[in-house]
């Protein structure tokens, strides 16, 4: 559009006299006719500043617009945020609200604004948002409080962060809070205090402890129970993995050690038992299992229980001291009873049988005399000497009498002697009295080392035997050896193929003792370790 379109002459020449009279001193004499030349002076000026203006208009609408668009960008993040947003005057009415502070209260945003912010508070909570209010008054800081809401029959549990902001125009305070409803998290809160309180319960009835260990720290935490178990107070365990290591008895010191090494290098799981011994003296046996934990915010690290099964040990062993006895009981009753049927019929062999052979010969005899010259008397003789000698033979076998009319010791030696044969000997070499052996270990041994020999005869191919006995601390040893050929022993595999071994070691087991093999080659040697003493820690087969 041109400038003298909008500009009549009248209006021109008025603003040349204006700008003269602004610029020179007032003189009503002066001519006051002004030339074409000042007016398209004047003109091209104006030109000049219409384009500036319109230059600046063009500006100011693209800034309205600019405004516009970051008013519409502020306004959706204040309405879709994730949190309630509420601004509250200095007597705390809702001056303002967001969509989420709105549909938190499932209400409208018309019907929270003018409300007092009390009007959403739990009554029991209500003062403790007014002490919120007050110290956010006197506070720069953000402040934060944890409050129940409740409106409309909408019950919430609410996480309220706040400032204290003067307002530009009013000069009065406003509060500036934001609303995040944390029912989920309180609730979770909750059930994770319930399990952790039963968790307590339950690890204090079981006399449970719990531990943690950071190994790339060096540090392991003990909790008080088990400091308890430990008998130590909290600040006497300075926390590091070498101090608990020496907390265990020595004896368990290694292998503990070894647990913890290589759980830290291939993150296994901790499984172990050890003894510890206390202040007091006390022998205790922990035992201790834990794993890895994987962390997201930290290094992994490992946790776990311990617990003292001392008294759990003490049962364990009592039980299993218990069924042993039992067992012994059961294989001594059974032993007993066979060695009363071998000694019946010992002595039905004895006085029946070779009574009965003696009378058949004796009536040989008879006959033989009044045909002396018939000469297969003397075959039937013959026949009669070796069943009555055999069976005699039988009858020692199931009951040594030497043994209960000489002793124990006269026993073995007799035995010894009866078994010896030319290419084969038996020596012996007692060097203890066993009068504190009763009558049944005293047999239980006899049976031993006669089912050593026996086997020794029938296997072997050995011409040497030896025997020894001897005290030794607060044992008996019996040392049985022989030169034969040897043999690869496997105790479980000999169990099964016959009845030998697992009758001798029935007979160790009663005797509260031990065996140990030695086979080669060049022969074999079996040690037999009794102790003294009733206790029972022996082995059975």
């Amino acid at each position: 559009m041109n400038i003298t379109e909008t500009y009549s002459r009248e209006k021109i020449v008025a603003l040349l006299q204006s700008r003269r009279e602004s610029s020179k001193p007032i003189n009503t004499s002066a001519d006051s006719n002004i030339s074409d030349q000042e007016i398209s002076v004047l003109l091209n000026e104006l030109q000049i500043f219409q384009m500036e203006l319109e230059m600046q208009n063009v500006e100011l609408k693209a800034s309205y617009r600019m405004l516009e668009e970051e008013r519409a960008k502020l306004s959706g993040f204040f309405n879709q945020a994730p949190v309630g947003y509420f601004i509250l005057d200095d007597h705390g009415t809702v001056d303002e609200a967001n969509q989420t502070g709105a549909e938190l209260f499932n209400v409208s945003k018309n019907n929270l604004l003018g409300k007092n912010f009390q009007t959403f508070i739990a009554a029991e909570h209500v003062e403790a948002f007014y002490n919120f209010l007050q110290t956010i008054q006197t506070n720069a800081n953000r402040q934060f409080l944890e409050i129940k809401l409740s409106f409309n029959n909408v019950d919430f549990y609410a996480r309220i962060e706040g400032v204290s902001i003067t307002n530009v125009f009013t000069d009065k305070s406003q509060f500036y809070i934001t609303v995040v409803d944390i029912t989920e998290s309180k609730n979770a809160q909750q059930k994770l205090m319930d399990t952790s309180e039963r968790l307590t319960m339950t690890l204090k009835a079981s006399s449970t402890g719990t531990w943690s260990m950071h190994v790339d720290e060096n540090l392991i935490f003990l909790d008080e129970f088990s400091c308890q178990i430990f008998q130590i107070q909290p600040w006497e365990f300075d926390g590091k993995i070498k101090s608990f290591i020496e907390l265990i008895h020595l004896d368990d010191q290694a292998i503990a050690r070894q647990s913890f090494v290589n759980a830290a290098k291939n993150g296994v799981r901790i499984d172990l038992e050890f003894k510890i011994r206390t202040k007091d003296g006390t022998l205790k046996v922990l035992y201790v299992q834990g794993q890895e934990i994987q962390s997201f915010q930290a290094r992994n690290y490992f946790a776990g229980i311990l617990m003292d099964i001392t008294e759990r040990k003490r049962l364990e062993r009592d039980a299993e001291a218990a069924r042993r006895e039992r067992e012994r009981l059961i294989l001594s009753a059974t032993l007993i009873a066979q060695e009363k049927e071998r000694s019946r019929i010992s002595i039905a062999l004895h006085d029946s049988i070779c009574q009965i052979l003696y009378g058949i010969r004796l009536n040989l005899q008879t006959i033989q005399r009044s045909n002396p010259g018939n000469v297969q008397f003397g075959n039937v003789n013959k026949l009669l000497d070796q069943a009555i000698q055999e069976t005699r033979e039988i009858s020692y076998e199931l009951t040594p009498s030497v043994l209960r009319d000489f002793g124990f010791i006269a026993g073995i030696q007799e035995m010894a002697h009866r078994l010896s044969v030319p290419g084969f000997n038996i020596r012996t070499k007692i060097e203890t009295d066993l009068n504190f052996f009763d009558e049944d270990k005293q047999l239980y041994l006899f049976r031993i080392i006669q089912e050593l020999i026996n086997n020794c005869i029938k296997h072997a191919e050995a011409s040497v035997a030896e025997i020894k006995i001897f005290s030794e601390e607060d044992s008996v040893k019996l040392v049985f050896s022989d030169n034969g050929k040897g043999f690869d022993y496997n105790v479980n595999k000999e169990l099964i193929k016959g009845s030998g071994l697992r009758s001798i070691m029935n007979r160790i087991f009663l005797l509260n003792g031990n065996m140990n093999v030695e086979s080669s080659d060049k022969g074999t040697t079996i040690t037999i370790k009794i102790k003294q003493a009733n206790e029972i820690d022996g082995i059975v087969g």
